[in-house]
C-alpha cells in the first residue's frame, strides 16, 4: 500500500479521534478524515465540515456526503474480504442538513459476504441526528 497522502488543510482531531490514513488523492484533498473505535469495538469514522463541503445555501454537499461513505463503506467492505473491492453500486438518502463546522459521524455495517460481492450499509448522523443512509454493493477483485 502506498504513502498516506496529506490533507490540504490542517484540522486537530476532535477528542478521542485520530487521523485517518487516507490513500486514495480526491479523500485526502476532501479530508482530514478521522476515526476511533467505539466502546463496542465498532469502528466510527468522522469529518468536521468546512467551507470546502458546503453548497451555495451553506449545508454539506450530498456529493462530499458520498464521497464521504464510498471512502468509508468502502473501508469496511475491503477488511470483510480481506482484500481489495472496487465499488458496485451505491444508493443514499439524504435525511436533514449538515452545515460546515458540524461533526458528521459514520457507523458502517457489513450485512452480507459473498465470494464476489460484499453488501455495506452506513448511518451518517451529526449530535445524534441522523443525516443521510446509505448502502452499498463492493465487487471483491480477482473474485468471480
Amino acid at each position: 500500500m502506498s504513502e498516506p497522502l496529506p490533507s490540504p488543510v490542517n484540522v486537530t482531531p476532535p477528542e478521542g479521534w485520530r487521523v485517518s490514513a487516507l490513500h486514495d488523492p480526491f479523500e485526502a484533498y476532501v479530508g482530514p478524515l478521522f476515526e476511533r473505535t467505539d466502546s463496542d469495538g465498532a469502528r466510527l469514522f468522522s469529518f468536521i465540515a468546512d467551507a470546502r463541503h458546503v453548497d451555495e445555501t451553506g449545508a454539506v454537499h450530498e456529493g462530499m456526503l458520498m464521497t464521504f461513505a464510498d471512502a468509508f463503506l468502502g473501508g469496511a467492505a475491503n477488511r470483510a474480504a480481506g482484500g481489495d473491492c472496487v465499488t458496485l453500486s451505491m444508493q443514499a438518502s439524504f435525511l436533514v442538513e449538515a452545515h460546515a463546522g458540524d461533526l458528521i459521524e459514520c457507523r458502517t455495517q457489513v450485512d452480507r459476504v459473498t465470494r464476489a460481492v460484499v453488501f455495506v450499509s452506513g448511518r451518517f448522523s451529526t449530535g445524534g441526528a441522523d443525516v443521510a443512509t446509505a448502502t452499498s454493493l463492493w465487487k471483491v477483485l480477482g473474485a468471480r
